[in-house]
């Protein structure tokens, strides 16, 4: 307790601000090809400054922002050790595309720093990485210019341009960006469920960007066919993920809203309606939960991917609000649903709900099945809850 009119620290104030510089250091070393630069082993400031393009002193201040960011480590220099002799973490995926490694030889000197890749940043911040969100930090706001207008987009009851008014301008980008996280979490979310035995399963994606939810379900049921849906601007990226990936020739994909494209009735055994209720307005959202309820056959499951608004705010819901106010400033949807709400909606199109799974912190995966279909003796029954994220992908080495 503060003493008698001792006013409180401005800390929380100064990490509000000092997130928005976080936030543009971290677009500046991603634009710079830093983590890359670090991806073949240590560097000191100078090797850094050579590799990124820029002079020694605004590299070495930008890897120090990184650093207490978390993102790098930084060590003195030892002397007798070779700079560019240790391995960097081991992230999974492709091996990075960085240049060669520091040519040996070059002995630490003095007083200097060495900075590496934190494992956070060889797991997440590498381009070429199985789960790289590299792309996302730069579309995951949304649009940049919508956020100083936010109070005028608060009074107004939407933005002066919404995301949805040229779809073909921002969607094809968020979708390249989102696929690579998504796809380890689906694939973990069709483990989870069983396939269907008896006839060929079908698994429709609403709403399917570059397809990781259609895909990932495919790759765990290889006699199954999917039909992805997305809108003709945005097509083009579900097509070229199809195409690239094993699975891709049993998945179809048609041009169209999600709203009117015409669906198999009583046909699918999953449809995935992977983040995108949150950016309906909540009728529209109620109506796009029915329809994907009347495309299930007896026994099969809906499966939601979002991040529904908490019932209590709280600094352990701060993703799923912070995206919830994201949708409000870029596009003109509610912003979030409750998980009632959605369960609630899928009542009352003829669902029963079922497991909640929590494959990422602040992602919920919110399921419900239409009833009949095989007896739950035919089935196994869903585990009450995904596996952490660390075994949804092989776990990382790491010198930390």
């Amino acid at each position: 307790m503060l003493p008698p009119g001792m006013p409180p620290t401005p800390a929380p104030v100064w990490e509000i601000i000092h997130g928005f510089r976080r936030y543009w250091a971290l677009v500046a070393a991603l634009d710079l090809g830093l983590f890359e630069a670090l991806a073949s082993g240590p560097l000191d400031a100078a090797a850094l400054a050579e590799a990124v393009g820029v002079d020694i002193h605004r590299a070495g201040l930008l890897a120090d922002a990184l650093v207490v960011m978390g993102l790098l480590t930084a060590a003195p220099e030892v002397p007798g050790v070779t700079i560019g002799s240790q391995p960097p973490p081991s992230p999974p995926g492709p091996p990075s595309q960085a240049g060669p490694p520091e040519p040996a030889g070059r002995a630490a000197g003095s007083g200097r720093l060495v900075y590496n890749l934190g494992l956070v940043a060889a797991n997440y911040l590498l381009r070429d990485g199985q789960r790289s969100m590299a792309r996302l930090v730069r579309e995951a706001p949304g649009p940049h210019e919508r956020w100083p207008e936010l109070a005028e987009t608060l009074r107004r009851g939407a933005p002066s341009a919404r995301v949805e008014d040229d779809p073909g301008a921002f969607y094809p980008n968020l979708a390249r960006a989102t696929a690579p996280l998504q796809r380890g979490v689906a694939a973990a979310v069709a483990r989870e469920l069983a396939a269907p035995s008896g006839h060929q399963a079908l698994v429709v994606d609403l709403g399917a960007g570059a397809a990781p939810w259609a895909l990932a379900f495919l790759g765990a049921w290889p006699d199954a066919r999917g039909l992805a849906v997305e809108l003709p601007e945005v097509v083009h990226v579900t097509r070229e993920a199809a195409a690239a990936d094993p699975a891709g020739d049993r998945l179809d994909v048609v041009a169209g809203s999600f709203h009117r494209v015409e669906l198999p009735a009583g046909g699918a055994d999953v449809v995935i309606l992977g983040h995108v209720l949150r950016t309906e307005p909540r009728t529209a959202a109620r109506r796009l939960v029915a329809r994907a309820a009347a495309a299930l056959r007896p026994g099969g499951t809906l499966v939601v991917a979002d991040y529904p608004r908490p019932d209590v705010p709280s600094p352990a819901a701060t993703t799923e609000t912070l995206m919830a106010l994201t949708i409000l400033a870029t596009t003109g949807g509610q912003g979030a649903f409750r998980a009632a709400d959605l369960y609630g909606w899928a009542r009352g199109a003829g669902l029963t709900p079922g497991p909640t799974y929590t494959p990422l912190a602040g992602q919920t995966v919110l399921t419900a099945t239409r009833p009949g279909g095989p007896s739950p003796a035919a089935r196994p029954a869903p585990r009450p809850g995904l596996r952490p994220l660390g075994s949804v992908y092989p776990p990382s080495e790491s010198r930390e």
